[in-house]
């Protein structure tokens, strides 16, 4: 082993290789300590905020604390909120611990929300920056908490759907095994071959009546191809659009009865004078019906109508009497002369 002499000593290398080593170890592990504080920011000076939330299933103390996705605190402390001072379904009181650098970020309409780091990963608070004009949050305030989708909410929309595609699915297989079993009209078309036959047959009716119409025989087929027809119907309609413009615009009967106030009134006028008449004429047959004068008796009394009766028939009797005997009823006149 070397040795070497330095005013009167002996100085070891060995040594002094060791001490080199471990100094430089040390310089590495302070190094990489302020390194690991400064990326988690363990050594900004911070103040405590706190959230009110119903649960914090999966969140734990020292969780980190992000501003817009960025690293700024950490979890302190989780706790359970006495029962006698519950804010709405609020139970469990987060508090926060965020640097104080973005404490102007912050503001009164912030809001926290319980985020997951990936899908099956641990639970951290994410804070959403505030706006200009709002109040900055101080130390001890209380910073409202958001709503973000949970995994667990996820999960059950999911099964909620993957229940909704069973059905779907189990509803399609009823529907195939019909169709397969030749159920229904269109399980017929399917396996009927004398349905099939039918319908081709039907097809070629069809085409056979289009083919005729198509010829131009009929009158179908005259209204398709003739154009004859098809200007007399044209004329007929300019007719009438020629009688109806007529109508509007000239001084007649049907005109005054579209445009004339006067004429409908005078109509309503001889209606309502009809309608009195009928009115009166209603309470002249009620007065006959009702009353107690000759008409009403013989309307209603029998024994006038026998009496009426029993003078008709010796009225008509009287006659044929006459008519037989015209003598008997001859007067004797007698002419004295002078």
């Amino acid at each position: 082993m070397a040795r070497v002499t330095d005013r009167g000593g002996i100085f070891d290398w060995r040594q002094a290789r060791v001490g080199a080593l471990v100094l430089i170890g040390g310089l590495l592990l302070a190094y990489g300590i302020y390194r690991v504080g400064e990326v988690f920011d363990v050594f900004a000076s911070r103040y405590r905020l706190t959230a009110l939330v119903p649960s914090a299933l999966g969140l734990r103390a020292g969780a980190p604390v992000t501003l817009a996705g960025q690293r700024v605190g950490q979890v302190e402390s989780i706790e359970f909120i006495p029962v006698g001072r519950k804010v709405g379904d609020n139970n469990l009181r987060i508090t926060i611990a965020v640097a104080e650098e973005v404490q102007d970020q912050i503001r009164a309409d912030s809001r926290a929300f319980l985020r997951t780091q990936g899908l099956l990963g641990e639970k951290f608070v994410d804070i959403a920056p505030g706006s200009s004009g709002e109040r900055i949050l101080q130390p001890g305030d209380t910073i409202a908490a958001g709503i973000a989708p949970d995994i667990d909410q996820f999960l059950m929309l999911a099964a909620g759907a993957l229940d909704q595609a069973t059905g779907i699915v189990a509803d399609l297989q009823d529907l195939t095994g019909g169709l397969a079993r030749g159920e229904g009209t269109m399980g017929q078309l399917l396996r009927d071959d004398q349905l099939y036959a039918n319908l081709n047959a039907a097809t070629t009716e069809m085409r056979a009546v289009l083919a005729q119409i198509n010829r131009a025989d009929g009158t179908f087929g005259r209204l398709i191809r003739d154009p004859e027809l098809y200007e007399q119907m044209h004329g007929a309609i300019a007719r009438v659009d020629s009688l109806g413009r007529l109508i509007l615009h000239s001084d007649g009967t049907m005109a005054q009865l579209i445009r004339s106030d006067s004429l409908y009134s005078r109509m309503l006028g001889t209606i309502t004078t009809a309608d009195s008449a009928v009115t009166d004429l209603s309470a002249f047959v009620r007065q006959m019906t009702t009353g107690e004068g000759t008409i009403q008796k013989m309307m209603t009394d029998p024994e006038l109508y026998d009496q009426f009766l029993r003078a008709v028939i010796d009225v008509q009797t009287l006659i044929n009497d006459i008519r037989a005997n015209p003598a008997k009823y001859k007067p004797n006149i007698t002419v004295d002369v002078f």
